[in-house]
């Protein structure tokens, strides 16, 4: 019962924390930071916590970064190929004069 208790306290924790978003490791600068690719916001330096082991952060292992720019979390690589088709890697330079207008 004791064991039941911890893990729904820990997990309630998980549950207030500020959203993360998911991001791809581009390179390790040191070893308390390393660049990451975050989606449509572009590159930025952020730091790792201690308890990732640096040397499982290699290129394009996805890992959570929080609001305070730390690597937390180490992500499964497998995606879902549908989100990954929708993601939007370049600004499409079309207007929309080029694909019939916009009333």
């Amino acid at each position: 019962m004791n064991t039941l208790v911890k893990n729904l306290k820990d997990e309630l924790m998980w549950l207030h924390m500020p959203p993360s978003s998911v991001a791809d490791v581009s390179k390790m600068m040191g070893k308390k930071k390393c660049l990451v690719k975050e989606g449509a916001d572009g590159k930025k330096i952020v730091q790792v916590v201690p308890s990732i082991d640096v040397k499982l952060l290699t290129p394009n292992v996805r890992v959570a970064v929080n609001s305070a720019h730390f690597v937390h979390k180490i992500l499964p690589s497998k995606v879902d190929p549908l989100v990954n088709l929708m993601k939007v890697e370049k600004v499409p330079d079309s207007t929309y004069d080029m694909i019939g207008g916009l009333d």
